[in-house]
């Protein structure tokens, strides 16, 4: 099994970590060792795995400091948590970047059927696509959220890099593909083709300015996300710490430590990257703390999977320009969404999170975007 490729981690950092803070996660989380072996995932309910591979990456990559990262991250303060963690430790590189993906494939699959969150750490943004494969007898299509200043639909021949992985799959595997969305791209590092693309495929796409503007028209589109990644090229260099090579404009730290636990809280979140990483003390820092917020949110998470249970939900029918549309919202946690029925005889539904301000523009007779994306999907 893949599984059993995963290295353990250098025993050698956990004892300083761990003799140096108390309180902190590095003293409660279960680690890899080569003394201990993998931790018991019948005990773990979200694991980390660090990845090395960016030999696809179209950008120039150096490997990332998974032991720094780890450094920083152990050394964070635990939250109210009750979901174990382990760190399952690094996946080497395959012989070629497809053993690489298999092993990643066949490892996601491995834990989502444990019911096991999986957080991977490091590697480039085509690791998107090895984790989507993981899918592939998955009875349900997918939702893919890419925080990302590009969308990554570049057309390339018998190649699948870092900027075309999402090309890939909508040509190989789009029957597995209900939607994706990016969040945060940046119209200067777009072609035209690409976003007529998007439009064609009715999928959804939130600016930059708009992200900043408004961040929480994000929640209800990583609510509905089973694959969550974050390419840290998005990042404004205030953030990444690379002031020479960085983004004058991008994503700051506090806005993505936002997104990162709007993920968490997601129900749907089975797989949560982090792509492209820099090497550097600023950037390390930030990426445990993104990982500490992802947490926080997992811990967060609201149990609503009844929707026509009344004590539990308030249901809303609203006409707007001849359509009937059907918000429904939560009394716990007052989130909202949007019923789309798929079947009328067969009385298939689905629910598409969205938000108030949802509900009170369709009062105002106007249709939300993301319900006709959504409808013109099906």
């Amino acid at each position: 099994m893949s599984i059993e490729l995963l290295k353990p981690i250098n025993e050698g950092i956990i004892s300083n970590i761990k003799s140096d803070k108390i309180g902190s996660i590095g003293e409660k989380i279960q680690i890899h060792t080569s003394s201990l072996g993998l931790p018991d995932l019948e005990l773990t309910d979200i694991a980390i795995i660090g990845i090395s591979e960016t030999r696809n990456s179209y950008f120039e990559s150096t490997d990332f400091n998974l032991s720094n990262f780890r450094k920083e991250f152990y050394e964070l303060n635990l939250g109210k948590w009750e979901k174990s963690i382990s760190d399952l430790g690094n996946l080497p590189n395959g012989e070629s970047t497809k053993d690489t993906y298999y092993a990643i494939t066949d490892i996601c699959l491995f834990l989502r059927e444990k019911n096991i969150i999986t957080i991977i750490i490091g590697g480039s943004n085509d690791i998107i696509f090895p984790i989507f494969k993981s899918y592939n007898n998955f009875n349900r299509n997918v939702n893919i959220v890419s925080i990302d200043n590009q969308f990554d639909l570049h057309q390339e021949e018998d190649l699948l890099s870092s900027r075309s992985y999402m090309n890939k799959i909508i040509v190989d595997d789009s029957s597995k593909l209900n939607d994706f969305t990016n969040l945060g791209y940046q119209r200067h590092l777009c072609s035209p083709s690409e976003i007529d693309l998007m439009d064609k495929l009715f999928f959804d796409y939130i600016s930059l300015g708009d992200l900043i503007g408004d961040h929480k028209r994000a929640e209800p589109i990583l609510r509905d996300a089973h694959i969550i990644g974050l390419d840290m090229k998005a990042l404004a260099w205030l953030a990444s710490g690379d002031s020479e090579y960085g983004n004058p404009n991008g994503i700051d730290s506090r806005l993505i430590c936002i997104l990162s636990r709007y993920s968490g809280i997601s129900d749907k979140c089975r797989y949560f990257g982090l792509f492209e990483l820099l090497n550097n003390s600023i950037s390390t820092k930030l990426y445990a703390q993104i990982i500490w917020y992802f947490i926080e949110g997992v811990n967060s998470r609201f149990s609503e999977p009844i929707f026509t249970d009344e004590s539990r939900f308030i249901r809303y029918n609203v006409s707007v320009s001849g359509r009937d549309l059907i918000f429904i919202k939560s009394k716990e946690s007052e989130r909202w969404w949007l019923e789309i029925i798929l079947s009328e005889k067969n009385e298939d539904k689905r629910y598409l999170p969205c938000l108030e301000s949802d509900y009170i523009s369709a009062l105002n007779d106007n249709i939300p975007e993301r319900w006709l994306r959504a409808i013109k999907r099906i």
